[in-house]
């Protein structure tokens, strides 16, 4: 193919990319953020809602504790189309695909960053300290919480990652910086088939270059979030200096 004569612009296919404003949503669970001393941040797995991913943790929240469930930006059908309409039944979510990745991380980012400095803030407004900032991740939710632990504006002091593994493009400096002080807790089911023995092992080895070793727990179950493992986390961590 020649290019086009005195410079002209090709008449094919061109793709445009333009910023836009939309509304995003999260839930809360546990004490409102202003009268919170600890806070956590859950990231949901693929096709999840948040308020259902905040379900296994009605009940076991700390009286000081607010835990945030930022939802995906991109909302979908989970079934496929039915003449009846039944597909339209079930909506998830999803934090970004391959197709315009970059640009969806970047959008993912400054919606968490948001969601951060409104929860904090209310919480340090109010009490007149920072509270103590704890990230579990889930599923897919683990690697877009690394990438926001890595560049984003939270500080966390607990990372919990939940049967999911690590973001690759990753600086591992600015990993490294931002987490030096954090505990690292990885969990997940005996049964789950997404976190096998070789995916935790790959884990072990990704911490071990540059973290302690972290606490790892199992529970027997498959791939979901457990309330006792949940109930003891919340007790525990995310542990002020």
């Amino acid at each position: 193919m020649t290019a086009a004569a005195d410079g002209a612009a090709s008449n094919g296919i061109r793709i445009h990319q333009r910023e836009t404003i939309r509304t995003g949503r999260y839930a809360l669970a546990g004490v409102e953020p202003m009268h919170a001393a600890r806070i956590w941040f859950v990231l949901h797995g693929y096709g999840q809602l948040a308020p259902r991913f905040l379900r296994p943790f009605e009940g076991i929240i700390p009286p000081d504790t607010c835990v945030v469930a930022p939802e995906g930006l991109s909302r979908f059908y989970l079934e496929m189309p039915r003449v009846d309409g039944g597909h339209l039944q079930r909506v998830g979510a999803t934090w970004l695909t391959r197709e315009s990745r970059d640009t969806e991380i970047a959008d993912t980012h400054r919606w968490l960053d948001g969601i951060y400095k409104a929860v904090v803030g209310a919480s340090m407004r109010a009490r007149g300290k920072a509270p103590t900032i704890g990230v579990l991740g889930f599923s897919q939710g683990v690697a877009t919480a690394m990438r926001w632990v890595a560049s984003g504006d939270v500080e966390a002091r607990c990372f919990v990652v939940w049967a999911g593994g690590l973001a690759q493009d990753v600086d591992p400096l600015a990993f490294r910086l931002k987490m030096s002080a954090a505990d690292f807790v990885l969990v997940a089911g005996d049964r789950d088939e997404f976190a096998t023995e070789a995916a935790r092992e790959n884990l072990r080895r990704e911490f071990a270059t540059s973290h302690n070793a972290p606490r790892e727990i199992s529970f027997h179950g498959e791939h979901h979030l457990d309330s006792t493992v949940l109930s003891d986390l919340l007790t525990e961590y995310p542990r002020d200096t």
